[in-house]
């Protein structure tokens, strides 16, 4: 059962109903140059890309208040501060806006937000509507807390109306600005009554968002303000509707170098047209993402998680990483993802990406702002990347790109520190193709070795909170060796797509091999995997603990017999299983240890110290697939799902994948998810559910089609698109496999021609 509310899938909407659950509902809106968020209230920040940098627009509340003139009561219509009895109060979660509706006292109210396509600015619309059957006297409100400050110091601000603008304009000129945005402006494309810039002013010294007093007199102040911390838009719009009448007007909220620039915006954004343009090309945009890949299952909140919603979550990191940085390893398994719905762009960040490679071939931890702290891992998710963007374009020309390396090399450039920096990208003086910059990571995590001839751990890998464990480069990672072995095994696919001698893919596979040895010998611990060797030689999940990678990612990689592999996934269902899916490692730390890092000092059950990280987890639903366990893949997939019932703790958006739920052994939050969206999580599960339990693989020849259903799943349907072509698949299970494509068997789907839609029938044996 999904909670607090229900999907509309006609609008691609989620419906939140419970407006008040045990933490917000979160909702992101952007575009390629800014960001908002939005809880179910409509309530968040927005900011801008300034290159490296970020400036904030607003934050905070955002409200719309109402107030009947003959009675002069006064409430917000998106919040409901006092709790009134509304006849209706939801949330309209869209694919690139965002809406608060209610309704109370004969007024039915919507506050919209969208994000323009191709502006630095955020869009706000209020709408009241009498559905009494008696004339409305009304004074409709309308208050962002806007953030110009740009320094510490306040004797920099002033805002006030402009007349030469038609709207509020605040400035934070001062010495040395961290950057030329000095001017915030919010504009309103209808005439207003009375404004209010100043907090004090509108909001009371003492009383706030809740019983602002501006609205308690019969117009705003109109009076200018500054050397305030943070400023206020607020609007008055006075209006008198009859039965069935409404009223609405749009806003808009931006930062800008100049007045000049502020009327140049304004004029674009505040039309009688564009609000209504730029819903109707966000609602264009989900439609042709969700055409995509179209799955019918048994299961249909599955089925609106692939259809919708896992693409949406991935497409906020395609564009923006993480929100507070683009972490390498995020910015490549994030392509992985989302490549299948919008291949020009997985080019342009696949040459984006690979800029951030230092000359050493290993990469910068996270640009935009950058880290600078020694994580080893990077490069092990090049390949990845690279292959899943050949795969599906089948354009090889990416491979000859030339682009330039990040100056320097990495261990020149690490910083033993805990916190990003806003430096200017510096280009090195080698440049080589995508190609070599594949094969330089290749080159530098196979030379990055130790004494038992696994990959030097460094600063960590995938798990950052293991983050004091190879700082004196003597500490080797078995994950990191692993994953190495399987980025090889991908490194030698882009070569065979390339057509490169069979010397190269002898050599490559010689050391994958060596590799592999090594992890036998000094990474196994009975049936499973260590986590790795630190430092001081100390083993890291020895027999004291197991932790979850290691165990998926042997499978992802290859390393073993299926029987051998096959075990050490049995040791992780048996030791790391709870109600609500796998933790990360068992038993969680309980004290401090600074030869590990963090992760040892972290409470017990909070991220990598024990909690379900359902980014790990995604990773265990990938090998369950790929042991031909579908079953238990579904099952796990429904243990990190919202609609688990025996989580009764889990408060998590059900359009929205959480990074983690705090583990069993927390003693007073046991599932909690406080964190959603931001994770690799989303991409992970979408690539765990199309292309591998439902089967729908892209290679460089085509698509290949081979499932591992859970039971009963027979009838399922897929339509993918794929190179400009459709393909409507259905699933029928049977006695023996074969693909049927438009009457014929083949072992590949075919490719015709640009535009050709083929139905396929693939018989499936169930597996496990």
């Amino acid at each position: 059962m999904i909670k607090n509310g229900y999907f509309d899938s006609k609008n691609y909407e989620f419906v939140i109903t419970d407006m008040y659950p045990r933490r917000p509902l979160l909702n992101y809106l952007w575009n390629e140059s800014a960001v908002c968020s939005a809880d179910q209230f409509g309530n968040g920040y927005s900011w801008i890309s300034l290159g490296d940098q970020h400036r904030n627009i607003e934050k905070g509340d955002r409200n719309f208040y109402i107030k009947d003139k003959i009675t002069g009561e006064c409430y917000s219509a998106n919040r409901n501060y006092n709790g009134l009895p509304f006849d209706k109060h939801e949330c309209h979660v869209g694919v690139g806006y965002h809406k608060v509706v209610s309704e109370y006292k004969g007024v039915g109210a919507e506050f919209t937000m969208v994000m323009p396509e191709g502006e630095s600015a955020v869009l706000y619309r209020i709408k009241a509507e009498n559905t009494s059957k008696e004339k409305k006297s009304l004074s409709l409100y309308f208050s962002l807390h806007v953030t110009p400050q740009l320094s510490g110091h306040n004797s920099y601000g002033e805002a006030d109306y402009s007349e030469s603008l038609g709207g509020l304009l605040y400035t934070h000129d001062g010495f040395r600005m961290p950057n030329d945005h000095t001017k915030l402006f919010v504009g309103s494309l209808k005439e207003h009554t009375a404004y209010d810039v100043s907090p004090a002013s509108f909001f009371g010294l003492y009383t706030g968002d809740r019983a602002p007093i501006g609205p308690k007199e019969e117009r705003l102040a109109c009076f200018g303000s500054t050397y305030e911390d943070d400023y206020i838009a607020a609007f008055q719009l006075d209006v008198t509707l009859d039965e069935g009448e409404s009223f609405d007007n749009v806003f808009c909220a931006f930062s800008a170098r100049s007045e000049a620039e502020c009327l140049e915006m304004k004029s674009r954004l505040l039309t009688p047209t564009r609000f209504d343009e730029e819903l109707s090309a966000q609602r264009a945009a989900a439609v042709n993402m969700a055409e995509v890949y179209t799955a019918k299952t048994p299961d249909a909140y599955m089925d609106e998680q692939v259809n919708v919603w896992l693409k949406r979550q991935v497409s906020l990191g395609k564009t923006w990483g993480r929100l507070y940085g683009k972490g390498f390893r995020d910015v490549c398994q994030d392509i992985t993802a989302f490549v299948s719905f919008d291949p020009p762009l997985a080019r342009v960040r696949i040459l984006h990406a690979l800029k951030h490679q230092y000359e050493d071939g290993n990469p910068i931890r996270m640009f935009e702002p950058n880290f600078y702290y020694p994580y080893n891992d990077g490069g092990a998710w090049i390949p990845g990347a690279v292959l899943a963007y050949l795969n599906e374009s089948g354009d090889v020309s990416i491979l000859d790109e030339e682009i330039p390396y990040l100056e320097g090399d990495s261990y020149t450039h690490a910083k033993d520190n805990d916190s990003p920096t806003f430096d200017p990208y510096t280009p090195g003086e080698r440049i080589d193709s995508v190609l070599c910059h594949v094969k330089a990571a290749m080159d530098y995590l196979i030379g990055s070795r130790g004494e038992h001839n696994l990959v030097l751990w460094r600063g960590g890998d995938w798990n950052d909170s293991m983050n004091n464990v190879g700082l004196q480069n003597k500490g080797e990672s078995v994950w990191l060796s692993i994953a190495t072995v399987k980025a090889i095994n991908e490194f030698k696919e882009i070569l065979r797509i390339y057509g490169t001698d069979d010397k190269t893919l002898e050599y490559y596979e010689a050391k994958k091999q060596e590799l592999i040895a090594a992890i036998h010998t000094h990474g196994r611990l009975g049936d499973r995997y260590i986590y790795g060797i630190n430092d001081k030689g100390t083993v890291i999940g020895g027999e004291d603990r197991i932790f979850l990678n290691p165990q998926s990612w042997a499978t992802l990689a290859g390393l073993d017999t299926e029987e051998a592999l096959a075990k050490a996934m049995d040791e992780a269902e048996d030791k790391l299983r709870c109600d609500w899916g796998y933790v990360q490692c068992y038993p969680a730390f309980t004290e401090g240890d600074f030869d590990i890092g963090r992760v040892s000092y972290f409470k017990r059950g909070l991220f990598e110290n024990g909690s379900v990280y359902n980014h790990g987890v995604a990773f265990k639903m990938v090998a369950d697939c790929m042991l031909g366990r579908g079953d238990r893949a579904y099952e796990t997939l429904k243990l990190i799902s919202c609609d688990n019932p025996k989580n009764p703790n889990m408060i998590v958006e059900p359009y929205a994948v959480t990074n983690m739920y705090f583990g069993p052994e927390n003693p007073y939050l046991p599932g909690y998810a406080p964190h959603s969206w931001i994770t690799g999580t989303a991409g992970w599960i979408y690539r765990a559910i199309t292309e591998y339990m439902l089967g729908v693989m892209p290679t460089f020849e085509g698509l290949t089609v081979n499932p591992v259903m859970p039971k009963g799943w027979s009838g399922t349907a897929v339509s993918r698109k794929f190179r400009g072509e459709t393909y409507n698949i259905t699933f029928i299970e049977a006695d023996k496999y074969s693909l049927v494509c438009d009457g014929k068997e083949v072992s590949i789907l075919p490719m015709s021609g640009e535009g050709s839609v083929h139905n396929v029938i693939c018989n499936y044996t169930k597996k496990g």
